[in-house]
């Protein structure tokens, strides 16, 4: 069998996390175990999948220019950086967290280097259903139903991380509440903070 070049090879590699990420999506039981087997660094995955998706949140917001009458580069500017920093910081805030509300036994998976790419794709999973709503605001229910389906994904992930079976319900309320709860408070943090956003109050 003819073996692909080494420029071939290594753009298969690095699609590889992407197209695993989405199948997740998909079949969040069988996306995970892929996830599981491919023993992604955390590293490597961030660099493929992680702020990819951050970075293209970030710029989709400029598309609202076409959709929000009124709106400004500069107004833009600050929902892209507050959603880019509230999925960026919640990444490291999730494990900090977790490792105080979490039970003893799985307080180490979940920082384990695949406890980090489960917060990952948790947080992109999340991040991409707010790219598509800053492209297509007419579907404004998918970012009702998108909290929903990542809570679910979340809770299917949890058995891949090995926790004992008498911690598995705790722990999944556990990430759910932090990986999904924690981006919403650190974006309404930093908009509240945004000079605007003290404007609109004032």
């Amino acid at each position: 069998m003819t073996q692909p070049d080494p420029v071939t090879a290594r753009i298969i590699k690095e699609r590889r996390p992407i197209i695993r990420f989405l199948y997740l999506l998909i079949a969040p039981i069988s996306g995970w175990k892929g996830l599981k087997n491919a023993r992604y660094s955390p590293d490597y995955y961030a660099r493929s999948v992680f702020y990819p998706l951050l970075a293209l949140m970030a710029a989709a917001c400029f598309a609202q220019r076409f959709h929000v009458p009124g709106s400004t580069t500069s107004s833009l500017l600050q929902q892209a950086v507050s959603e880019f920093v509230a999925c960026f910081a919640g990444y490291f805030a999730v494990p900090v967290l977790a490792r105080l509300l979490l039970p003893r036994n799985a307080r180490i998976k979940a920082d384990s280097p695949f406890g980090k790419v489960y917060i990952m794709s948790a947080l992109s999973a999340l991040s991409l259903a707010v790219t598509l709503y800053s492209l297509f605001p007419n579907l404004g229910a998918l970012l009702m139903v998108a909290p929903i389906y990542v809570s679910y994904i979340i809770v299917k992930g949890v058995r891949f991380l090995r926790v004992p079976a008498e911690d598995t319900l705790p722990t999944s309320v556990v990430m759910v509440v932090l990986i999904v709860g924690i981006p919403v408070l650190i974006y309404m943090l930093l908009k509240f903070m945004m000079p605007e956003a003290s404007a609109n109050i004032m």
